[in-house]
């Protein structure tokens, strides 16, 4: 059953099947040895993109949790490759921070990639695997605190977050007492379409074809799952992924 309500399923299968028909071709493209730094970047970043596009639209069509699994692997393996190519190639360094920069964007699909993680029950040691190709240490306060609670202790804790007027109210979740985080999650979940005006898939309903991939408030899933909170009050939210928390619950959380 398909999940999104502004798109079909037919929508959604259409754009899976581009992006990922397109990944061979990249990959292939990006392993040429003539290709300067810059240009590896590039792919390895539109590499992540594609993945990213493909999870999403997945989940919007209404493919089950388990069956997402490979997109998830697919997109934490672009991960990888995104890590060990900032760490490799030689461009300068103007360019470098351009890529290496946490940005809205990023950070979103970062947090999206980090709930179907723990939806998913990926072993502790994956976990942190993936956050340590995720980098960012001590840059930004959500981060940090995911981090904290997928176990990683040692961790340094940002004193703020990266974007305030979006994810400070998240944080505030966090730090609440345990009997206050239903309705302050509900909130934040309530108001979250509105706060992500300046991200780059807002309002990509109406725009060129393709480019919406639904609208989830993964971030939101990825805080309930962590720390056990009660989603029960908005459940049916159209832009709460309740299945990954319900999911994840099923297994054992």
């Amino acid at each position: 059953m398909v999940r999104d309500t502004l798109k079909d399923e037919n929508y959604f299968t259409q754009y899976i099947e581009f992006y990922m028909s397109s990944f061979p071709e990249l990959l292939e493209e990006y392993r040429l040895n003539h290709l300067s730094g810059d240009s590896k970047m590039q792919l390895c970043s539109n590499l992540w993109d594609y993945a990213f596009y493909v999870l999403a639209y997945r989940y919007s069509r209404g493919d089950t949790i388990p069956n997402i699994r490979d997109s998830v692997v697919q997109m934490i393996e672009m991960l990888k490759l995104k890590y060990d190519t900032l760490a490799s190639v030689q461009v300068d360094s103007k360019i470098k921070q351009m890529y290496e920069r946490l940005d809205l964007g990023n950070l979103y699909e970062t947090l999206s990639l980090l709930s179907f993680v723990v939806s998913l029950r990926l072993s502790a040691q994956e976990m942190l695997t993936v956050l340590n190709w995720v980098g960012h240490k001590g840059e930004d306060a959500l981060l940090d605190r995911i981090a904290y609670g997928f176990g990683d202790k040692t961790r340094g804790m940002a004193p703020h977050s990266t974007f305030p007027k979006i994810y400070d109210p998240l944080l505030e979740v966090i730090a609440a007492p345990p009997e206050q985080r239903p309705d302050k999650l509900k909130r934040y979940v309530d108001g979250w379409y509105k706060k992500m005006k300046p991200i780059y898939w807002h309002d990509n309903h109406k725009g060129a074809e393709g480019a919406y991939f639904g609208y989830w408030c993964f971030e939101a899933a990825l805080v309930a799952m962590l720390w056990k909170i009660d989603d029960s009050t908005f459940a049916e939210h159209p832009h709460y992924p309740v299945d990954l928390v319900r999911h994840y619950r099923t297994q054992g959380g």
